[in-house]
């Protein structure tokens, strides 16, 4: 499912420095988790330079959010992270109408973010069902009364 990404110089000093600084204002991994609503196994992976646990747009994600609350703001950095774990805007992407391998690219892209979207459990979405059911049931019978 996710790709092994190696040899990777920014990620790898991006993962030093956060590590650092967490350490430096004397945050556990716990403490940082509970911050940024990250768990603590992934932010370890993360600071151990192991980013094949999750999808590449996760990780990005992760490695962005974690750098923020640490008060990291190296775009030059996160830049450069974004590129090695290859992760483009849909502006970067292009389509040749040959098929060529800018076609390929954007469907394993378009792929990796369908499979990301989270649907709300069926028991919420029942919930809500049978809400909206009452309320509508309930807007009938006010505008029955109103016109009888």
């Amino acid at each position: 499912m996710t790709e092994k990404v190696s040899g990777s110089k920014a990620l790898e000093l991006m993962a030093r420095e956060l590590k650092n600084v967490r350490i430096k204002k004397e945050l556990t991994l716990e403490d940082v988790g509970q911050l940024i609503k990250i768990k603590k196994n992934y932010l370890e992976k993360i600071e151990a330079g192991d980013f094949s646990f999750l999808p590449r747009v996760y990780i990005f994600t992760y490695i962005k959010e974690y750098a923020q609350e640490m008060g990291i703001h190296n775009e030059e950095t996160l830049e450069q992270c974004r590129r090695e774990l290859q992760i483009y805007s849909p502006a970067q992407t292009t389509v040749s109408i040959d098929g060529g391998k800018g076609r390929s690219a954007l469907r394993r892209d378009v792929y990796e973010i369908i499979k990301s979207i989270r649907f709300p459990p069926v028991r919420i979405m029942v919930k809500i069902g049978i809400v909206l059911f009452v309320f509508v049931v309930l807007a009938i019978l006010y505008f029955f009364k109103r016109l009888f």
